[in-house]
């Protein structure tokens, strides 16, 4: 019929797809179903067309691409030929499918696109086809499943379909079908004849062949039923394939041998010394033959043990049952996800051994954890100096390293820049300090100046000034009390070092370039440290060396002045002497 264009330009199309509910590609338009160009305005499909709603569109572009649409809409597509047919960008009307099977349609437009018919007509039943459902398939709604997850028989057969992937062990509901996709309460679903007791899943191994039933609503089925792998058989690696045959209405399954022990091991999370960074995540030693081990600090808070520095592939080795008390872990059951929600709960701040352990060529992990002491001392800066201003989510580099032989002292090098506001105020909050990372509303331990003379939250100092701290909490004294330079002072020749005491609870501030005795990139001893390959080699220092990493935790010694270390993870390190540091990055 007639075209009324109210679209500019009426044209003939070069492609022509369909999407809607009716559409085998449902309302999914990067994989629309595409028509046939039979050349000369004429576009054809055969094949099936689900009860819904559907509409023409000539491009894969919702916000320009042009939809051709029955005036009336809702009307009926084995009427089309009678149709007005209308030419929209974003419209609303559809064509209506009013019942499942195979359809052929055809397109014809003419007079340059200023005239365009449909027809339509149904002439078999549906091509067999299966949708699969539930965790495996990351699919739940009947009505609208990714059309790029349905499956066709396989060749030589018209009844027998397989399904290939892994099985989340986080979720059992793992896998059913369903013929077709339309609402739950009209589709047919295959599933399990029967489920473990008290559970809406039956528990599955490899070479069983399963009884399948075909379950409705109208029958009163129950429709939430699955089949699942056992927790211990699924992993993110282990492939599985699951044969579907419709004629002797069975399942069986098959696959699942791939092991995997991971190479490395790391935190994150909270209660972890680098948070959620993953680009600085704490490593754990490999003790090889599957073993990882940590000793050092843990907060109070969340965790998760991670095999990549990579959110999108990393597995995570998480407790079943989230929330875990990680003092209980040896009686957790461990399940090996992506992209976990699950965590471990470390309930106290301190020095922790965690040991994670893979056995049975990774099938089985187990993790064990003891808290073995108060945290060792450590120390955050906070402020224009560092760049970090959030007590909660500081960066590894906020991290300051402690002093050779010098219990609670810490210490920060480098040139400060002012601190001005939009105005060109002079604010001079260049530094302050808390003990570990918390909210600053729950319990955060601040160390700041004891006194201010400068904007209400500063206390001026200068090179030589060793100045009294307090230890502050939220209700318990200033938390926003920081110590500052002048701006004529933060230029780009000068190098400060803060040295912050806790056994005197005082800080006191120095020139760097004038004093070599503490972390300097230029070594005044001749000391030069750097990765070479996977090899940090230390030489031309005049006594004994010390590495440590963010944790402030010394990695390796040595009393000659030379030093390889060999299997270092990646990471910040402090190679110190008795006369300076060096900052090293790996």
């Amino acid at each position: 019929m007639l075209l009324s264009t109210t679209a500019a330009n009426a044209a003939i199309p070069e492609h022509l797809y369909m999407v809607g509910p009716a559409s085998p590609s449902l309302w999914v338009l990067d994989v629309a179903q595409e028509m046939t160009n039979e050349g000369e305005g004429v576009f054809s499909y055969v094949g099936n067309l689900y009860k819904g709603e559907l509409q023409f569109i000539n491009e894969k572009n919702w916000d320009t691409g042009i939809r051709y649409v029955p005036e009336a809409s809702g009307w009926h597509i084995v009427n089309a030929q009678t149709a007005t047919v209308i030419q929209e960008i974003n419209s609303e009307r559809k064509w209506w499918v009013p019942e499942f099977g195979t359809w052929e349609v055809k397109a014809f437009f003419a007079d340059e696109g200023n005239s365009v018919m449909f027809t339509a007509q149904r002439i078999d039943d549906l091509s067999p086809m299966v949708v699969p459902m539930g965790g495996a398939s990351g699919q739940w709604d009947s009505a609208f499943p990714n059309p790029a997850c349905n499956i066709y028989p396989q060749e030589g057969t018209t009844d027998v379909f397989v399904w290939e992937g892994t099985m989340p062990a986080g979720e059992r509901n793992q896998l059913k079908f369903i013929a077709y996709p339309t609402n739950w309460w009209e589709a047919e679903f295959y599933l399990p004849e029967s489920v473990d007791e008290g559970k809406s899943y039956k528990t599955v191994k490899t070479g069983v062949k399963y009884p399948v039933k075909k379950g409705t609503n109208a029958n009163g089925d129950n429709l939430d039923h699955y089949w699942g792998f056992a927790v211990e058989d699924c992993a993110p690696y282990r492939k599985y394939r699951a044969t579907l045959n419709l004629t002797d209405m069975t399942i069986e399954f098959a696959g699942g041998e791939e092991t995997y022990v991971p190479e490395q091991l790391y935190m994150v999370g909270t209660a972890s010394p680098s948070l959620w960074n993953i680009e600085d995540c704490q490593e754990m030693v490999n003790e090889g033959n599957g073993v990882f081990s940590y000793h050092g600090n843990l907060y109070n808070g969340e965790l998760q043990f991670i095999d990549a520095r990579d959110w999108g592939i990393a597995i995570r080795y998480v407790p079943e049952a989230s929330g875990w008390h990680i003092v209980n872990a040896q009686t957790a059951t461990v399940i090996q996800e992506i992209n976990s929600e699950r965590k471990w709960w470390v309930p106290e701040y301190g020095n922790w051994d965690v040991e994670v352990r893979f056995t049975d060529e990774g099938r089985s992990v187990s993790v064990t954890a003891e808290r073995v002491g108060d945290m060792v001392p450590q120390a955050i800066g906070l402020g224009h100096a560092i760049g970090q201003w959030d007590c909660q989510w500081p960066t590894p580099s906020a991290y300051l390293q402690p002093k050779e032989d010098a219990e609670n002292v810490f210490v920060w090098e480098g040139t400060l820049t002012p601190d001005l506001d939009g105005s060109g105020q002079d604010l001079r909050r260049h530094i302050k300090f808390i003990a570990y990372p918390k909210a600053w509303d729950q319990g955060c331990i601040f160390y700041v100046p004891e006194s201010v003379d400068h904007n209400g939250n500063v206390k001026t100092v200068q090179v030589g000034d060793k100045l009294p701290l307090q230890q502050t909490t939220n209700g318990n004294g200033p938390l926003d009390w920081f110590w500052g330079f002048p701006a004529e002072e933060c230029t780009p020749d000068k190098t400060y070092r803060i040295t912050l005491n806790l056994n005197d609870n005082t800080v006191e501030f120095t020139d760097a370039n004038g004093d070599p005795t503490g972390i300097s990139d230029a070594a005044a001893d001749g000391m030069k440290a750097a990765f070479i390959g996977d090899n940090l080699v230390v030489e031309g220092a005049t006594s004994a060396i010390a590495v440590y990493d963010i944790a402030g935790r010394r990695v390796a010694y040595s009393t000659n002045g030379e030093l390889t270390a060999t299997g270092l993870p990646k990471g910040v390190y402090v190679v110190q002497s008795a006369r300076n540091a060096v900052k090293v990055i790996k």
